[in-house]
């Protein structure tokens, strides 16, 4: 995949590298310095950041950023653009450090409300300050709409993602106006990446929680992100963590931290990569990748039954097996040879197996309610790659 800045267009620690003076605002700004965003004092790069963005109303930017994009996607081999900065810098309008001031946007907010959005503050009125807040968030979503479609008339199969943060979503519209959650309902995009970015494996949790529980986004997957370059051993156990979660996957950042050190340990827990290879890779087989997933759990009950770990009676046990016989038979029908029949007959198994799971069954293990837990979450995961397989038929 192609990893692009989006907004963000240069940056101070480049310019040490390029030798360039410390005031450089990169390539882009140079050449088009009209086409620069601002804090409320009138700076391009807000105090203490180091990178400099671009105003995302500006007609002008927005035709520049979809001829790179269309570039990439027309002249590379690549399976995906991931838009990366697809948001304004960190602001605090608690303290009167708030960013979006670019020429463009204060005449387009002018000419909507009359008045300039450089005389508003987020307590002296609160419906004007949450008015600008939305322009500027939507700046952000209209552009992440119109890049989507026009790289999805360019190559139809083409993956679009977006790095975004995990923080709630008041807080982030406030210092960052993304609104990434419109974007994933409207499918905008194909996968959410988050930046979940985690020193231990329950503040990960505590991150993830409300996008990967407690929210469903549809035919769009959302994929927490981990990062390398804090512990080994929090990386791996986050890993563990997901593999009870409903989620399609998980992202690694970043490349340089995958060390051989580190590939070791994920060789001997995932398995070697000659091994992996070979399994069906979620974003280009999702019903292969569904039926793989739920192969793993009738594995993991198999064991529990013939260990005499799970309690059921006999005559819920005999319809129990069939059920769940027959989901396998229709996932891997479904794998084979997908269409929307199949699709329905798999989805209809599915809920009805959930539902036995909830009812009839009683594990007996320390770990019970964690068990039942994980696999509604797993089974909740093969939903999804169903959806989001069927987006792409």
């Amino acid at each position: 995949h192609a990893w692009v800045w989006t907004f963000a267009t240069g940056n101070q620690a480049h310019n040490r590298l390029l030798n360039q003076p410390a005031n450089y605002m990169g390539p882009v700004l140079n050449a088009h310095p009209d086409w620069a965003n601002y804090d409320n004092r009138g700076e391009v790069i807000p105090p203490g950041q180091t990178k400099p963005f671009l105003d995302p109303a500006n007609p002008e930017v927005r035709g520049y950023l979809l001829s790179l994009l269309q570039e990439i996607a027309s002249n590379y081999d690549v399976d995906g653009i991931q838009l990366d900065y697809i948001r304004y810098p960190f602001q605090d309008p608690g303290a009167n450090r708030t960013y979006g001031y670019g020429l463009a946007s204060r005449q387009q907010f002018k000419h909507m409300t009359g008045v300039d959005p450089l005389t508003l503050s987020p307590g002296d009125n609160p419906q004007q300050w949450s008015q600008w807040t939305q322009f500027r968030s939507q700046q952000v979503s209209s552009f992440v709409a119109e890049a989507s479609q026009t790289l999805k008339r360019l190559r139809p199969g083409l993956i679009v993602s977006t790095a975004v943060f995990a923080q709630p979503t008041h807080e982030r519209l406030q210092k960052l106006q993304q609104d990434w959650e419109s974007w994933a309902r409207q499918g905008s995009v194909d996968w959410i990446v988050l930046m979940s970015y985690a020193a231990d494996t329950q503040r990960f949790d505590e991150l993830i929680r409300p996008w990967v529980i407690e929210a469903n986004y549809g035919s769009t997957l959302v994929i927490p992100g981990i990062r390398l370059n804090t512990s080994q051993l929090a990386a791996l156990d986050q890993i563990r963590a997901l593999r009870d979660l409903p989620t399609a996957g998980y992202a690694l950042f970043a490349a340089e931290y995958l060390d051989q050190g580190l590939q070791s340990v994920l060789n001997a827990t995932q398995g070697p990569s000659a091994t992996l290879r070979s399994h069906p890779l979620p974003q280009r087989r999702p019903f292969a990748a569904a039926a793989a997933r739920y192969q793993s759990l009738q594995r993991e009950w198999n064991w529990l039954l013939s260990h005499q770990q799970i309690q059921i009676n006999e005559r819920n046990f005999q319809q129990l097996v069939r059920e769940a016989n027959a989901l396998g038979e229709e996932l891997d029908r479904l794998s084979d040879d997908a269409s929307h029949r199949d699709l329905v007959r798999v989805r209809s198994r599915l809920d009805r197996l959930r539902t036995q799971l909830n009812t009839d069954v009683t594990v007996r293990t320390a770990s019970r309610h964690y068990r039942l837990r994980a696999w509604q979450h797993r089974l909740s995961a093969i939903e999804r790659l169903l959806t989001y397989g069927e987006n792409r038929f």
